[in-house]
This record gives C-alpha cells, sequence and structure tokens, in this order.
C-alpha cells in the first residue's frame, strides 16, 4: 500500500485489480459502509472511491468554521439548478459534500432522526423491514449520545462512556441488546444565545410544547426543541470520517480496506443478458487530476458495489453506466443496459425561506463581521476552554410545526390525545422555523437574527438528468420548487407563523425589528417574497427510490434490501433511496440506512457461505 499523505490513503496506481465490496462515494454512508464491511473477516477486501480529497486540517474540525457556509469551500461541491420557473426564474445553488466525510464535513452538525412516523409511512407503503422499530438498531449502533452519559439516560440512545475507534471496536458496550457507535452527538448544557430563551417563552406562548428530547419517540410529534450536533467531548466535529474512518483503524485494516480519493467513477460494468439477468461486474475510474495522461482502470467486484455517491452522484453514476430513462440515455449515446425510469426522477428537497430581522450584535453571530477584533478573543477561549463563539450553533433550537394544528391567529389550537402520537404518519411536521442567529449585518448594521421557514414535505418533485456521457460534467438539476400549490401555501404559512413568532419576542421584551420581511401579510406580498428569497437547504432526496418498478406514486429503483432492481451484486445507499424526503435533518438517517446496508450485506454473505 502506498500512502499518499499523513491519512492512509492508496495511491491510484497502488489500487488492487479486484475486491470483494467497491463502494462509490466516500461521504456520509460511505464511510460507514467501508467500516462495517472491512470489520467483519480479515480477509474481505474493501475498495472506498471519492472524488474528493481528505480535508483534515484544524479549521476542518471546528465547529462554525468548518461548516459550509464559513468555510473556504474547498470541502464543498456546488451545482447550479436549471432556472426555476416558479421563483423567477432564478437558478439556485445546491451545496454538498466534496471531500472523505462528505456533507457531515459542511453541515450544520445537526443529529436529528425523524419522528417514528415517518419511518412507519415507508412501512405502511409496503417497504418491509423500514418501519421505525426496524431503523432503530441502527440508530443507535451508529451513535454515542454524550448527554446521556451525564445522566440524561434513555433506552433510544446509544450510551458507551467510550469515545475512539479502539475502545468502541474492542471494548464495545452492551446495555441489553444495544451497541453504541463511534459517531458522537450531544446537545449545548447551556443557551449561548440569549434570544434562545426568549423563543422558547414566545413559543410556549403560542401553545407549543417545548420538547426535551426530539429524537425520543415519546415526545410530542411538534413543539420547540432543542438541537443535538455531531460535536465531540473536545468541542470537535464529528464528522463521519473522524467517527467511522479515523486514521488508526484504516492502518490497521490496510491490507484490506483502500481508500482512493481525488478519483471519478467513469461507470460501472455490468454483465449478462439484457432480458434475462444482468450484474455488476466492476467499476470503471480514473484519476481525477489531469485523466488525459492517467488511463482508465477496471477494477473488478468479487461481491458486491455499492452507490454511495449521494442523491446526486448516484443516479449520475447508473445512467453512465445505461441504467436510467431510456430516452434519455439514447439522448446521450449511452447504451442501454437497463431501462429504469426512476433513476434520478422524484428529486425532492427542503426548500425554505429567511426573513430577517435586527437584533442586539451581542447576540448575533455578525458580531463577528461587525467587530473583528473579537475573533482573536473567541479563538482563545475555544482553543484553551473549548467554548465560545467557535462552538456556538449557529441553529441552537427549531420549531416543528403541523401546519394543520395552528389556528387563524397562528396559535396552536385544541388538540386531540392522538395528535401528541409520534408513530402515526398523519402527524408527521411539515413546517420547521430555523431561528439562526445571522443576518445580513453589513447591511444593516445591526446584529442579525433570521428565522427560516422550511417546507418539510414537499409534493413538488423534479430530477437530475445528464449534460453529456461526460463523467465530470455537472448533470442537470431540476428540482421544480414551487410548482404545486401545496408547496406555495405550506410556505404562506411557516412565514406567517414567523412574523407571528416575532411579534410575540417583542410583546416579551426582546429587542428586535424587521430587517428584510414581506412588504404585508397579503397572498401576493408574501408569495414574491417567497420567490425572490427562497433557497436550498440541501436536503436532497429520493432520486433512486426505494419502491418496486411500477410504483403509482413514483417509480422505484432499489427493492428493500437496497438492490437495484434487476440488477445483481448493486445496492444503493445513501438519501437517494428515501421513498419521501423526512421532516428533519437527513444526515441521522442516512448513517442508519448504511448501517443497515452493511447489515444486509453481511447477513446475506453469511448465507452464502
Amino acid at each position: 500500500m502506498i500512502f499518499t499523505s499523513s491519512y492512509p490513503l492508496t495511491d491510484f496506481n497502488a489500487v488492487a485489480d479486484s475486491y470483494d465490496y467497491i463502494i462509490l462515494g466516500g461521504g456520509s454512508s460511505g464511510c460507514v459502509l467501508a467500516n462495517r464491511l472491512s470489520a467483519t473477516d480479515p480477509h474481505t477486501s474493501v475498495l472506498l472511491v471519492e472524488r474528493g480529497d481528505i480535508s483534515n486540517n484544524w479549521m476542518a474540525n471546528i465547529p462554525l468554521l468548518s461548516s459550509h457556509f464559513a468555510s473556504d469551500g474547498s470541502r464543498s461541491r456546488v451545482w447550479k439548478s436549471v432556472p426555476q420557473k416558479s421563483v423567477d426564474d432564478r437558478a439556485i445553488e445546491l451545496v454538498g459534500g466534496n471531500s472523505l466525510g462528505g456533507s457531515s464535513k459542511i453541515n450544520a452538525m445537526l443529529y436529528t432522526r425523524g419522528i417514528p412516523g415517518e419511518f412507519n409511512s415507508w412501512a405502511a407503503a409496503g417497504r418491509s423491514g423500514w418501519s421505525y422499530d426496524d431503523l432503530l438498531p441502527y440508530f443507535i449502533k451508529s451513535e454515542t449520545d454524550l448527554d446521556c452519559q451525564l445522566g440524561k439516560k434513555s433506552e433510544y440512545h446509544g450510551v458507551s462512556g467510550m469515545e475512539g475507534f479502539f475502545k468502541f471496536e474492542k471494548n464495545t458496550t452492551l446495555r441489553g441488546n444495544k451497541i453504541s457507535g463511534p459517531w458522537l452527538n450531544r446537545s449545548h448544557p447551556q443557551n449561548f444565545w440569549e434570544h434562545t430563551r426568549h423563543i422558547v417563552q414566545a413559543t410556549s406562548a403560542l401553545g407549543l410544547p417545548y420538547v426535551e428530547d426530539l429524537n425520543s419517540p415519546l415526545e410530542p410529534p411538534h413543539g420547540c426543541t432543542k438541537m443535538h450536533y455531531n460535536i465531540d467531548s473536545k468541542g470537535r466535529r464529528s464528522s463521519t470520517l473522524s467517527a467511522f474512518l479515523p486514521p488508526e483503524l484504516v492502518r490497521e485494516r490496510q491490507s484490506r480496506l483502500h481508500i482512493c480519493t481525488r478519483t471519478i467513477v467513469l461507470k460501472i460494468g455490468i454483465i449478462g443478458e439484457k432480458a434475462t439477468s444482468l450484474s455488476a461486474e466492476g467499476v470503471w475510474i480514473q484519476k481525477k487530476d489531469q485523466p488525459s495522461l492517467n488511463k482508465p482502470r477496471f477494477v473488478r467486484a468479487k461481491r458486491e458495489v455499492i452507490l454511495a455517491a449521494g442523491p446526486i452522484g448516484s443516479p449520475q453514476i447508473l445512467m453512465l453506466s445505461g441504467i436510467g430513462p431510456v430516452d434519455h440515455l439514447r439522448q446521450h449515446g449511452i447504451e442501454v443496459i437497463k431501462d429504469m425510469p426512476g433513476v434520478g426522477s422524484n428529486l425532492q428537497d427542503h426548500l425554505s425561506v429567511p426573513l430577517q430581522f435586527k437584533v442586539p450584535v451581542w447576540d448575533s453571530l455578525t458580531q463577528i463581521e461587525l467587530r473583528p477584533w473579537v475573533i482573536l478573543k473567541y479563538l482563545f477561549l475555544y482553543l484553551f476552554f473549548g467554548m465560545g463563539i467557535f462552538l456556538a450553533p449557529v441553529l441552537e433550537l427549531s420549531i416543528f410545526l403541523q401546519s394543520r394544528l395552528l389556528d387563524e391567529t397562528y396559535r396552536l389550537r385544541s388538540i386531540k390525545e392522538e395528535d401528541l402520537d409520534a408513530s402515526l404518519p398523519k402527524n408527521r411536521p411539515d413546517i420547521e422555523i430555523m431561528p439562526i442567529s445571522w443576518a445580513d449585518s453589513k447591511k444593516y448594521g445591526t446584529g442579525g437574527l433570521s428565522f427560516f421557514a422550511v417546507t418539510l414535505r414537499p409534493s413538488s418533485t423534479g430530477t437530475v438528468r445528464l449534460t453529456s456521457k461526460n463523467p465530470v460534467d455537472s448533470p442537470l438539476i431540476d428540482p421544480q420548487y414551487f410548482s404545486t400549490e401545496n408547496d406555495c401555501e405550506a410556505m404562506r404559512r411557516g412565514i406567517r407563523f414567523s412574523l407571528r413568532l416575532k411579534d410575540q419576542l417583542v410583546a416579551h421584551g426582546y429587542p428586535i425589528d424587521d430587517a428584510h420581511v414581506p412588504d404585508s401579510n397579503s397572498d401576493e406580498d408574501i408569495d414574491r417574497f417567497a420567490r425572490s428569497e427562497c433557497r436550498s437547504t440541501n436536503h436532497y432526496t429520493s432520486t433512486c427510490r426505494m419502491a418496486p418498478e411500477d410504483d403509482s406514486q413514483s417509480p422505484g429503483v432499489v427493492d428493500d434490501r437496497l438492490h437495484v432492481h434487476g440488477i445483481q451484486k448493486l445496492r444503493v445507499a445513501d438519501s437517494s433511496i428515501f421513498p419521501d424526503v423526512l421532516g428533519t435533518h437527513l444526515a441521522a438517517a442516512t448513517v442508519a440506512v448504511a448501517e443497515k446496508c452493511a447489515d444486509m450485506v453481511i447477513q446475506e454473505q453469511k448465507r452464502l457461505l
């Protein structure tokens, strides 16, 4: 093995001719798969192929500075959607991870699973093995909840008191039938921002409950809740790279686990008769640097190829491999291996609209823009005491709403007991309000606080399509934002609740004033504002749906065990397989999918032996 840096990477030219498992994509799910599949048997070989690089400098581990909006962009991949007719023909910026660890290296570190009803809706639609009870062991397996170690114990969390690869792998702690995992999360014991306390009071006055642990199935499905973050006990970002593929682990497994970065997947090699049996034989890869000087290589997969390139990358690779909508493939001169209309279809995303308000400078993240000299103070506090603004979350709490339960004044109306049952699919939240301690401070000259109104259950669906058959070219991404009246009405409700919340803060004595909001409360002004200000939350899903090929809602791509329909030795395991977008932040569920996929692969292999 040739190490190409201090992290034990495998040089492109040192990649072997064959591996038992080849994983395409080293992001949030790919790192999990590489860990689990290389752990079971010292004779099982795994190749992890990643388009991006390794990015593990000190800034990549500081919670605030590592997030995409505050970083240098080296760990991000940015696309532009096709112009969206329903949002004034704007091309919306879309962001994903572009290094080992993927989006878990650049996201807001929010650990939210989603209420049980989200996954029970999958089971109700016929997805066997995908209810909340089915997935709970995999949520637990992946995580260690540091709050539980402090005494807030729960049977629904992974708790071990251990951090790090050696202790987790060699001294696994059992509690009943539970195993805790290496991916760390915690809340902040005290509010960092003063406005947080006022928002909790304001939402209570509007009838919303305070949710102590949004990841517990016993809590109500709506309310104001403090967030959990993937941050370790030393104040560092806990990405899937640091959790599942730390350098010590990769070095220990270097004889059987190879990680090759800055490498492009050209296509998956499929063999067999198109009308009867097709099988993934391996992958064609090429070094990203100076591809004209580096010949493509074919690497054989003895057991399986697993796609984990994300909801944009996974359908792109399938289509480049001849698996996708037949007319689209022929348009680009790609040999059709299997006509599969669901590939790249049913794209869903959470769309958000920020309403900006003026608040005191000291109670906003914008203080570091308006008073840059304070950066040195906060850097000192972080490096020596693990505290201060560099550890502070941009989003300290969030508000999840079922808009059907709000009255005309945007208060929670009298509800029935069944409305509090988080296991029921009908109780899934459809709106989130994210109070973010940021606004355009330079424009307004004050501190800023924004309420991001987010539609969680969009009915709009879009597509991912090829620009050409060149794998380097970015795909055409058309989310079809606001293409249904249901989505427009949900956003109106979210914006109106945000304005109501601001008024409630004023009533409670918090100094807040309008900075950039709709001109009036009319549908016309709210719609105009939403069209001009909306942006993606980068929560893309469902472009390789888990559903039957002839599903009445939208054609599926993978079955309940994540096999691509009609093609042996090929699976997909990332958020592209979600039957529908979840009404929450997606990192935790994406990791749980990878954990479940790895378990299914291992169990199936055992049955073959």
